[in-house]
């Protein structure tokens, strides 16, 4: 028969159970207390922190100044970007950067004995009999000329030959490069003397027909070749050569600006409205350059022609400012700056969108 242990039956066993239990109940209070945190230690002491910190330890270098430094020196370089292009809706234009050797690039290159151009350049040349529709002379089979210039040439030989019935003229020269200058200079100096021939021939270099924008006419009639001297005939490219954008280079009255003397067959293409304007105010190209110097992009030179307002006006340097949504041209001079010529197209009637309501 088994029988069952009851601990109330051994008290000895009861008293030490209850000596373990309490000794518990003290280890764990007294350890709650000894780890207990004290929040008034805890709490950050701001003036401790602020003034104990030993004099050598290293501190980060206060780089506020130098960021700030370097914000002022950088900021009036954001502002020349910002005026020029970021926000050129507000402020109407946008700035064109040129390169330098765009100085000497367009239709108005001023070419004479102070201003030398320079060879090779980007001319783009065509052979005047390929590129030409109309029936007229040309001296030469390899005759050169600039491909933007054929046509206006080509269109104002038509119209000579159109109104006079005159078919005797003849180009007898066009593009030449340093040595065909240097030949024609020599040819001069043993004809007539070197000081009398540089005011015939120019220097290599300083020759019109290095830009590829320049003619000379002849006269061959019944086999034999007679002087272009612009009476007659030949008086009619003077008189109208301006409305095909030509100009008369060589005037005999403007000799004492020109340098050069009267050479009534030497033409220059400078496109329009130039020619016009030119033709108008009994200018060379070195006085209307000179002129255009007076024009800004705030106040330019005005001409009214057909309908449509030309704006032109030189700035100086590579940077060119030039209005939005414009249509433009921008030549240089050979000297120091560019030349833009506006084109502001008449307004179509038809074309303006009734937005009333």
């Amino acid at each position: 028969m088994h029988s069952r242990l009851k601990f109330w039956k051994y008290p000895i066993t009861i008293i030490l159970l209850f000596l373990v239990i309490a000794a518990s109940v003290l280890v764990y209070a007294w350890m709650e207390t000894a780890t207990a945190p004290d929040k008034h230690l805890n709490e950050p002491n701001v003036a401790a922190e602020q003034n104990t910190e030993p004099d050598d330890v290293f501190q980060e270098p206060d780089i506020s100044d130098e960021t700030d430094s370097q914000q002022d020196e950088t900021e009036p370089e954001e502002e020349q970007t910002h005026d020029l292009n970021d926000d050129f809706e507000e402020i109407g234009y946008i700035a064109i950067d040129m390169g330098e050797e765009e100085i000497s690039q367009g239709f108005l290159v001023l070419v004479n004995r102070d201003h030398a151009f320079e060879l090779p350049a980007p001319l783009d040349l065509v052979n005047i009999v390929e590129e030409t529709e109309t029936t007229f002379r040309v001296l030469g089979n390899n005759y050169l000329l600039r491909r933007s210039v054929a046509a206006p040439l080509d269109e104002m030989m038509a119209a000579f030959i159109s109104e006079t019935g005159n078919r005797n003229i003849a180009i007898i020269s066009a593009f030449r490069n340093y040595n065909a200058q240097q030949h024609i200079l020599d040819d001069h100096i043993r004809r007539m003397g070197r000081t009398e021939a540089l005011r015939w021939a120019s220097l290599p270099g300083h020759s019109e027909h290095h830009t590829a924008l320049a003619i000379d006419f002849g006269i061959f009639a019944g086999g034999t070749r007679s002087t272009f001297d612009g009476t007659g005939v030949t008086s009619w490219f003077s008189r109208n050569s301006y409305n095909f954008g030509f100009i008369l280079r060589y005037p005999e009255n403007k000799t004492h600006i020109t340098q050069v003397a009267n050479e009534p067959w030497h033409f220059r293409y400078v496109g329009l409205p130039h020619s016009i304007i030119i033709n108008q105010n009994n200018w060379v190209l070195e006085e209307y350059l000179e002129t255009l110097r007076e024009y800004t992009f705030e106040e330019p030179f005005q001409h009214e022609q057909d309908g449509i307002l030309y704006e032109i006006y030189f700035s100086a340097g590579t940077q060119v400012k030039v209005p939005l949504n414009s249509e433009f041209e921008i030549s240089g001079n050979n000297i120091d700056g560019f030349i833009v010529t506006l084109t502001r197209l008449p307004i179509d009637p038809d074309a303006v969108t009734d937005i009333s309501i």
